[in-house]
């Protein structure tokens, strides 16, 4: 087992990184199973220590887990992102979105939003919401026929190890499925028509190819249900125009952090941030966000709005919501 050394800031690259105060160790169930699976003591994670870049104000762990164990970390070990998925469970079985207060009222009322993107994980933002009001004519019962019937219809497209009766059988019930998915999605209301995109840059700090559910992966299952498109980031296609884009708690498990912000605010009008500022930060996480973030950007002429206090929301952790543009003016929230 390998720890690397991370001396650069890995937002803003400054090696002007000073030891936080901060620096306590309890663990969770991320870090249980990485104990486990990797056979560490206590001391290991220990070594681990807490810095602040003094530039852009995030916390960063150093050293830390080598890439090749991060990527089993977020692909392995614990490779279903838990809270994405009962995201959508919760969703779909009790009818109750993701808790964001009312934050997506609120984005509603001050945003004209018709063309909306993503960052990599698909049910941790505001896309639930979404799709709830493109079928908000219609019940619960039929939003779960509408959920399992995309299981099974992406379920009996894997054929591997089947035999040739399994394979026709199997292809015969994608078929059926498909089509009963199809006529379900007629229901839609037709007057949201929100075109959606997930941005992905499969880094190996994120959920990747094992955020699964009943071997359904979550970014094919947000494209089949969701009707989003899902692009790379790598194709960097500058036509492409948002009028407001989401990072939800995933700004924190990409290995390029200002390369994905950057590409937020130079393709959308609006850029929304959910993220922790905790000053504890726990070994799972490389890095992350601070309350101080927000400066940092302010000072690079980036207009930014902290939504935290606007948000009718219980907070179980240090959390903020912020809202930045680079060249668009932001809504004065009133």
């Amino acid at each position: 087992m390998r720890l690397k050394k991370y001396n650069r800031c890995l937002f803003c690259k400054s090696s002007n990184l000073r030891l936080n105060n901060k620096q306590g160790f309890v663990h969770n169930f991320y870090t249980k199973a990485i104990q486990n699976d990797f056979n560490l003591k206590d001391s290991f994670f220990l070594k681990m220590k807490v810095y602040k870049c003094i530039k852009c104000k995030i916390i960063q762990n150093n050293p830390w887990f080598h890439y090749d164990d991060a990527f089993k970390i977020f692909n392995q070990i614990y490779g279903q992102h838990n809270r994405n998925w009962s995201n959508i469970l919760n969703f779909f079985k009790k009818g109750k979105k993701p808790d964001h207060g009312n934050l997506f009222a609120i984005l509603k009322k001050n945003l004209k939003i018709r063309n909306y993107a993503e960052f990599n994980s698909p049910f941790m933002g505001i896309m639930i919401n979404f799709f709830s009001e493109e079928y908000k004519k219609n019940n619960l019962n039929f939003l779960k026929k509408m959920f399992d019937i995309s299981l099974k219809y992406l379920s009996c497209r894997q054929l591997a190890g089947s035999n040739k009766t399994q394979i026709f059988d199997k292809t015969k019930l994608a078929k059926k499925y498909f089509n009963i998915l199809k006529k379900l999605k007629s229901k839609k209301f037709r007057n949201n028509r929100i075109q959606k995109t997930l941005i992905v840059d499969n880094s190996y700090l994120s959920w990747l190819y094992n955020d699964n559910y009943k071997s359904v992966n979550s970014k094919t299952l947000a494209s089949a249900l969701f009707d989003i498109t899902v692009k790379n980031i790598e194709q960097n296609d500058t036509k492409l125009r948002y009028d407001l884009f989401g990072i939800f708690h995933t700004l924190d498990h990409t290995h390029q952090p200002k390369q994905i912000l950057d590409y937020a605010l130079k393709s959308s009008k609006y850029v929304l941030i959910y993220c922790h500022i905790d000053e504890e930060l726990e070994k799972q996480h490389l890095f992350s966000l601070t309350s101080g973030f927000m400066n940092y950007l302010k000072e690079k002429k980036i207009k930014v709005f902290d939504l935290t206090s606007l948000i009718n929301k219980d907070y179980k952790s240090p959390e903020q919501y912020f809202l930045c543009s680079q060249k668009n003016q932001l809504p004065s929230f009133k």
